[in-house]
Order: structure tokens, then sequence, then C-alpha cells
């Protein structure tokens, strides 16, 4: 059984943020030249598990696998589009999802169950050991689900099944409803799987997904410090909404109140980071695609064009 390489590789990322050395986790694998990076390279599925169960002991986290779902956003934002440039219909994205996960992510399977009102999507794994199962279960209904949603007409959200009773901690991760059931489930109405994924959504991915990936790639001395860590799973996290301070500080092994003193050592704050995603955000889609003001205003997040032009006047006293 194989995995898609870069797969391997974004694990290996997001150790980083939980401060396990790269060293370490090369040495867990049998072949640690491998080129993680080449997306025509495929991985024995053993090495991304012992990877992966690795920084699953040695974090002891609950759920290492949502949180490392939501790390892999902007990831997920890519296989929207590409599953919008095949088809316009959310059942013709589901099935695309299936074959996404037969032939690069076999390590989870997903099967179409319906009945007369609903459309079920049903997760699951081959995985023996129990807890490593959950993770990767928690990880992958992480990115269908998000997947999903940013494919459905609005208002509609898929709903969450999961088979135990700690619900809350999914519900604020992926903002959905969850209730209790035997297997991992996505829960969509009947009437909808037929209708158009989503296409003003899958425009603002199309709009945002290059600038996100370049604010990705810019490093230089800002790399080495721990701002420049939080603005990066800002970025990673994004859907494209940006997420908020809660959100972050599960990615990473410190309390609230460490993260906060962390980024004040460097003259630094969560909202001051965000405000500055906002702004290169905003100059990008101003100067370079020309939308409107309200149009920037509504992909930013800003619920009136008032609220956006109050935040640009503050952007610019700042910069004087």
């Amino acid at each position: 059984m194989k995995v898609f390489a870069p797969y391997l590789g974004s694990l290996q990322d997001y150790a980083a943020y939980q401060n396990l050395d790269s060293e370490t986790l090369r040495n867990v694998l049998v072949n640690p030249d491998l080129d993680t990076d080449n997306p025509n390279e495929m991985v024995d599925a053993k090495e991304y598990l012992a990877v992966f169960n690795h920084i699953v002991k040695t974090t002891d986290n609950e759920y290492c696998g949502l949180n490392f779902g939501c790390y892999l956003n902007l990831g997920a934002l890519g296989l929207v589009l590409e599953i919008s440039l095949n088809t316009s219909s959310i059942e013709q994205g589901v099935f695309i999802l299936q074959n996404f996960l037969d032939k690069k992510f076999p390590l989870v399977s997903a099967s179409v169950v319906k009945d007369s009102q609903q459309y079920i999507l049903e997760l699951d794994s081959s995985i023996e050991d129990v807890q490593l199962k959950r993770h990767f279960l928690d990880m992958v209904l992480s990115i269908i689900s998000r997947e999903l949603k940013l494919m459905l007409p609005h208002p509609f959200v898929p709903k969450i099944r999961l088979p135990f009773a700690d619900d809350e901690p999914y519900s604020n991760a992926l903002n959905a409803e969850v209730t209790h059931h035997s297997h991992y489930q996505i829960v969509l109405p009947l009437e909808i799987v037929n209708t158009e994924i989503n296409k003003n959504k899958v425009r603002e991915i199309e709009l945002l997904l290059p600038k996100f990936m370049t604010m990705l790639n810019e490093n230089g001395e800002a790399g080495k410090t721990f701002s420049y860590q939080v603005r990066n799973m800002i970025l990673n996290m994004c859907s494209p909404e940006i997420p908020n301070f809660e959100q972050v500080q599960k990615q990473f092994p410190y309390s609230h109140r460490t993260i906060q003193r962390k980024l004040t050592n460097e003259s630094m704050s969560f909202r001051a980071i965000v405000n500055n995603i906002k702004q290169e955000l905003s100059n990008y889609l101003i100067n370079e695609k020309h939308l409107k003001t309200k149009d920037v205003a509504f992909i930013l997040g800003y619920s009136e064009s008032s609220a956006y032009l109050h935040a640009i006047k503050s952007w610019n006293k700042k910069s004087r």
C-alpha cells in the first residue's frame, strides 16, 4: 500500500510545530533520504504510519489527528479547486474524493450510504491499532468535512456523526453539528447532492490560494522567530477564513498564556499577526485582482464594507 509522498512531508512539517526533532523523525524512516517534495513519488504506507505514530505517542495529544487535519486546510483548498475543474455537482465531487483516497491515501476509505432523506459518507480504516485508527479517521474527517462545506451551497453545512461522546472539540474545530453514531459519518441532505458546487466560494479560493502559497514560502531571518511560526500556522489553517486564537493555540504544545508571552517577547501579538495577514491579502486583492471594496470585505470575512474600511484606516495609521 502506497501513500502520496508530499503527505509525509506535510506530516514532518507539522511535527516541527510540536517541537519534535526532524532528525529523530528521519530515523523512524526506512529510507531517511526520501524526497517528500516530489509530487510523482509514493511512499510505503508503513513509513507514513511509523512517523504518524511517533508524533501521536510523543505529543500525547488526544486530538493530534484532528489538529493535524485542521493544519492541512490550505492543501485541502487545492483539492477543492481540482474537484471544481472536473465536475459541477456535489455527488460527483464526493466520487472524486473517494477516488482521491483510493489513489493517494488508501489508509482510509469512504463509502456512500443513502436513505430517503440523507446522503451519508462513512469513513473507515483497516489500521488495527485502535488509537492510531482514531487519529487517522479524525484527520480525514477534518479534511473532507471542510471540503464538502466549501462545496455546498450556502447555508448548508455537513453534519458529523462520531462513535464517542466527547463531541465538543470536534464541533469547535470543524464548526459543525456533531452527534453520536457507531461509525464516522458525514451527513448531507439528500436533496442537495445533485446541486451545483458553490462557485462563489470556489472563486474565492481560486483568488486567494496563490497568494497564500507565496506568503507561506516567504522566509529569511523571520523564519527563526515564534511569531513567524504562528503566522505560518494561521496561513496553513485558513479555509479560506482565518482561524481564531483558540484554534491556533491547539496546534502548539503551549498554553494560551505561554503563546502570548512568547509573542510579547518579540513585540508581537496574535491580533497584529492576523491584521498583517489581512492587510497583505487586502493589498493583493485590490491592487492585483482589482476587486471592488465590498467584494474584498466579503472575502476577508468582514460583515460590512464599513468595518473593512475602518480596518484599512487602522492599518494605514500604524504604517506611518
